[in-house]
């Protein structure tokens, strides 16, 4: 799907849709939250034929989907910096030091940052150091990965409360804030 660039916002749906699985599961798979027992065959093969797979339940449950050759570095990379509002690379490159034509050329991967550098956007985007970003693709996570994300994230779930939901929440997270 992320080849397809179709945004992570709408995977579960899209998947839905061409595979006739819930919601719901699909959401808790994209989450890893669904053990490998409870992931039947028919499942599986509904999936394969939902992303264009030809493989058996067996394959597809051992296969790396993030093709061969590809740069997940570059690819994580990418996703984290495009995920900051107008005018952050401009604001990132200043916090890094390094000057704006450095992040496009990050981008169109004719650089990479030096391992500071890395360490220093990890810590500004609110990414721990723990994550190889070269061998752990972030990009296709469905969870919000930086700061700005979680903070979307954050903001449109408050948006669709209820007025009684956010009466009930109101309370515990002005204490939350408020111990900031």
């Amino acid at each position: 799907m992320w080849q397809l660039k179709i945004g992570r916002s709408e995977w579960v749906e899209w998947l839905a849709l061409r595979s006739g699985l819930s919601g719901e599961f699909l959401r808790e798979l994209l989450e890893e939250r669904v053990p490998d027992e409870h992931i039947g065959d028919e499942d599986c093969t509904r999936l394969a034929a939902a992303v264009g797979l030809a493989a058996d339940p067996e394959t597809l449950r051992f296969t790396n989907l993030v093709e061969e050759g590809c740069d997940v570095f570059h690819e994580n990379l990418t996703f984290l910096l495009n995920t900051l509002e107008h005018g952050g690379k401009k604001a990132l490159a200043s916090q890094l030091g390094v000057d704006p034509t450095t992040i496009s050329r990050w981008l169109n991967a004719s650089s990479r940052p030096s391992e500071g550098t890395l360490h220093q956007l990890m810590d500004q985007l609110g990414i721990s150091t723990e994550i190889d970003l070269r061998t752990y693709p972030i990009f296709l996570s469905v969870e919000p990965i930086s700061m700005t994300e979680r903070r979307q994230w954050l903001i449109s779930r408050i948006e669709e409360m209820t007025p009684n939901e956010l009466l009930e929440l109101y309370p515990a997270l002005r204490r939350l804030f408020r111990s900031r």
